[in-house]
């Protein structure tokens, strides 16, 4: 009987178990809830990309809201798997913050207008790489 629970239990944590590995030190590591809205053919969602180097970290981060937009990106820090981030953007002021996984980031957005209210926060699936070909919205 305990043995049968165990796997059991062990079935159920595998998948959080596996995804609390950490990324590797080095690399490019792309995120991604970007896609084009079927009706109007506006961008909708973000998308991001952090390479990690031995000089240092860089940001890339996008966003669509009516036409993609890009972010200016003001400072960047890095904890492990954890990114904060404050950027400029056409639409203001912005802070970002992710916990980065191997297939999905959890990403927090807070633009300096909603400093009141609570952050707008997403699931990001990782993608291959920042350019590749931006899907139709499936809603």
């Amino acid at each position: 009987m305990r043995t049968g629970f165990g796997l059991v239990l062990l079935l159920a944590l595998a998948p959080a178990l596996a995804s609390a590995k950490p990324l590797p030190r080095y690399g490019a590591f792309v995120y991604s809830s970007l896609c084009w809205e079927k009706q109007s053919g506006d961008a909708s969602g973000v998308r991001f990309a952090l390479s990690r180097g031995r000089k240092g970290a860089r940001l890339d981060y996008e966003y669509g809201n009516g036409p993609l937009q890009g972010a200016r990106i003001k400072s960047l820090k890095l904890t492990g798997d954890r990114m904060e981030a404050e950027a400029s953007t056409s639409d203001g002021d912005l802070g970002l913050a992710a916990d980065l996984g191997a297939r999905t980031a959890k990403l927090s957005i807070l633009f300096a207008y909603q400093k009141d209210g609570p952050p707008d926060v997403r699931v990001l699936k990782r993608i291959r790489r920042f350019k590749q070909p931006i899907p139709a919205c499936r809603r």
